[in-house]
């Protein structure tokens, strides 16, 4: 099925189906509401990032040379001979070379 089929028979089924979302018609929205204080959600973050369980605001998104280095097991050539491996299983993909 094309793109152009499964967007054209989404919409009929849509229409079909009662929805209609052009406009003001979109359904409406459950609020939620928190039982915890800023401070306390705030503090929940702080003692989470402190005991490793969640990276620091940013830190997944520093350069590589940047981050917090983790041990190897593996000698170089080790992960040589996986990685020749891997490609003559047919294991990597091969992003247009």
């Amino acid at each position: 099925m094309t793109l152009a089929a499964a967007l054209a028979f989404s919409a009929l089924a849509a229409q079909a189906g009662g929805l209609d979302f052009t406009g003001d018609h979109y359904p409406t929205q459950e609020a939620g509401q928190s039982t915890l204080t800023r401070a306390e959600v705030r503090a929940q973050v702080l003692d989470a990032i402190a005991k490793g369980e969640m990276l620091s605001q940013g830190e997944s998104y520093l350069p590589l040379s940047v981050q917090k280095p983790t041990n190897s097991t593996l000698t170089r050539e080790q992960v040589r001979n996986e990685t020749k491996s891997a490609a003559k299983a047919g294991l990597l993909d091969n992003y247009g070379a």
